[in-house]
């Protein structure tokens, strides 16, 4: 890779990112498609958020993406948002648009492409439940809910920003049925009526590891437990557990291609090379910790 005066600059804000296989990625991609652009990860604390935003703007920025904690919080910073981004409440990507950053996301797309990719869902006919409502949960919320699913359950550890999410999906869609729990109260007889169960936490994400509780042993093989985060070459703790049950699983390394395709062609125009980009993130996949 060359950086001169003249190489176009994209990258990811979050905290953490030192995990991120965004840069690796993107840098394949880009090298595939010769053209003269880099991606950084930059570790933002919450505190710094605004600031990073006006150093974004400042050093001409073509593209950056958002991960956690800011999907939400950077949006009132930005200068106007896409559809994608009001409809979901959240920005995963930023766009330039001339002089003006342009919140997105591509998250909901992402994780529909993905989970496609691997299975053939009746959405009609699959309640889904979701852990989080953050910006990951209402972007993949909001995604399910297009594809005609019937109902929702969403799980979060504080009602205020479950209840938030809710309100988002009422307004949108007002003929989906949508229920809250608290993580602690959590009916187990409520996991076995979902047919996709999706993980929207960061919990179970590297370096931590930290298992996300749920009553997996009501899973049974006519669910598919999605897992946003990733774990090295092996699987996350929920993924474990759930085909230890007998369930279908999907990781987030399919979201995260998606998701990061989708940006790459918001901000270059072109359609990015998705085999390229795939071999690039499994190749580092290894030097992800991995779950036990």
């Amino acid at each position: 890779m060359v950086i001169t005066g003249t190489t176009g600059l994209a990258g990811i804000i979050g905290d953490p990112v030192s995990h991120s296989l965004s840069p690796r990625m993107h840098n394949a991609a880009y090298a595939a498609m010769g053209i003269d652009m880099v991606y950084v990860p930059m570790r933002v604390d919450g505190a710094d958020l605004e600031a990073a935003v006006a150093g974004i703007r400042a050093l001409g920025f073509v593209g950056v993406n958002v991960t956690i904690p800011h999907k939400l919080a950077v949006a009132p910073l930005l200068d106007g948002l896409h559809d994608s981004a009001v409809a979901a409440g959240a920005v995963n990507t930023i766009v330039r648009d001339g002089e003006a950053l342009i919140g997105h996301n591509t998250d909901g797309e992402g994780f529909i492409a993905a989970l496609e990719e691997s299975f053939t869902p009746d959405y009609p006919s699959s309640p889904a439940l979701i852990v989080g409502a953050g910006g990951a949960a209402r972007s993949v919320g909001v995604a399910l809910a297009e594809k005609g699913i019937p109902s929702l359950l969403i799980v979060n550890r504080s009602r205020g920003r479950a209840e938030e999410f809710q309100e988002l999906l009422r307004e949108r869609y007002p003929h989906l049925e949508v229920e809250i729990h608290v993580s602690s109260s959590l009916d187990p007889d409520s996991l076995r009526e979902r047919r996709i169960i999706v993980n929207a936490t960061p919990l179970g994400m590297s370096p931590d590891l930290k298992p996300l509780r749920l009553p997996v042993d009501r899973l049974s093989k006519d669910q598919v437990v999605c897992d946003l985060v990733y774990a090295g070459s092996g699987r996350t703790p929920l993924e474990s557990q759930a085909i230890e049950k007998g369930a279908a699983t999907m990781g987030g390394l399919g979201m995260l291609l998606h998701q990061g395709a989708a940006a790459i062609q918001l901000w270059t125009k072109r359609k990015p090379p998705l085999e390229v980009m795939r071999q690039a993130i499994e190749s580092r996949r290894g030097d992800i910790p991995q779950a036990p």
